[in-house]
C-alpha cells in the first residue's frame, strides 16, 4: 500500500551499488528506515529530495509488520540547504539528528511523543538554518530531549537538601547544588559555572529563543555540561560532539 508522509531525513548512508538508506523522523510512523534505490544515477528524481536535515514528502509503501521501506517518490519541502554550505552548522545538524537517532527507537511510539521530537528537530534544523545562535540552539536542543527522556538537571535548589542558595553544577547528583552539599558528597563534578545561563536553557522552550540570546553571547562550551549530562543519566554517547568540537576549536 502507497503512502504518503513528511519526513525529516536525518541520516544517508551507501546502501548497495546505487542506493541508499535513509533515516527518516515522520509524525505519522516515528523513525522510519527507509531505502530509495537508484539515487546515485544522473537520471534519479528523488536525489534532492534525500538530501541530509532537509524536510519531504515521500511516497513509500508502508506496511505494520515490516521495519525497511521502499520510496517510490519524493518531494522536497525545505532543503534547509544553507546547513549544508557551513561547516559548523553541518556539525550542529549532525548532534542534532544524532542525539535524537539514539534517543527513540524505531517505528512508531505515540502520537504525543513523536510529534513532539519531530517538531523540536524541525524547529531546530529551520533555526540553524537561518541564524548563527549555534551555542543556544544546541543548548536549548539537548536541554529538551532531557526533558522528554524524563531525565531534566535540577535546576531550582539543591538536589541534595533543597537549599536555593545554590553555586556548583554536579553531574552525578543530578543538578544544582548547594556549597555544604559539594563539601559532603566530594563531588568530583561539582562547576562553578554561569548558572543563570544553564538554568535558562533548561527552564526555557525552543520558542524563547530569541528572548535567551540577550543572555549571550552562547557559545558551543555552554552545552558541555548538558552533553556531559546526557552520557551520565542516559549512557548515550554522541560521536558527532567530538567532530564539532574539533571544527569549532580549528
Amino acid at each position: 500500500m502507497n503512502e504518503r508522509t513528511t519526513g525529516i531525513v536525518m541520516k544517508q548512508i551507501e546502501y548497495r551499488e546505487n542506493d541508499a538508506l535513509l533515516t527518516v523522523l515522520t509524525k505519522e510512523y516515528g523513525k522510519l528506515s527507509l531505502v530509495v534505490k537508484g539515487i546515485k544515477k544522473m537520471t534519479s528524481k528523488n536525489a534532492v529530495s534525500c538530501m541530509p536535515y532537509c524536510i519531504s514528502e515521500f511516497v513509500l509503501d508502508y506496511q505494520d509488520d515490516k521495519s525497511m521501506f521502499t520510496i517510490k517518490n519524493g518531494s522536497l519541502i525545505e532543503s534547509n540547504r544553507k546547513i549544508q554550505e557551513d561547516l559548523v552548522k553541518m556539525g550542529v545538524a549532525q548532534v542534532l539528528t544524532e542525539l535524537i537517532d539514539k534517543s527513540i527507537p524505531q517505528g512508531y511510539l505515540d502520537e504525543e511523543t513523536n510529534e513532539n521530537f519531530y517538531e523540536l528537530l524541525a524547529l531546530s534544523l529551520k533555526r540553524l538554518n537561518d541564524e548563527n545562535e549555534n551555542g543556544l540552539l544546541l543548548s536549548l536542543f539537548i536541554a529538551q530531549v532531557l526533558s522528554y527522556l524524563g531525565i531534566p538537571p535540577i535546576v531550582d535548589e539543591c538536589v541534595l537538601c533543597g537549599n536555593t542558595k545554590v553555586n556548583y553544577i554536579s553531574v552525578e547528583e543530578g543538578g544544582f547544588i548547594c556549597s555544604e552539599c559539594k563539601n559532603e558528597v566530594g563531588s568530583s563534578s561539582g562547576k562553578q559555572m554561569d548558572l543563570k545561563r544553564f538554568r535558562l536553557a533548561n527552564k526555557a522552550q525552543l520558542e524563547h529563543y530569541d528572548v535567551l540570546k540577550q543572555y549571550g553571547p552562547w557559545t558551543i562550551e555552554d552545552c558541555e555540561t548538558l552533553i556531559e549530562f546526557l552520557k551520565v543519566h542516559s549512557g548515550i554517547e554522541l560521536e558527532t560532539w567530538q567532530f564539532l568540537k574539533k571544527i569549532v576549536e580549528g
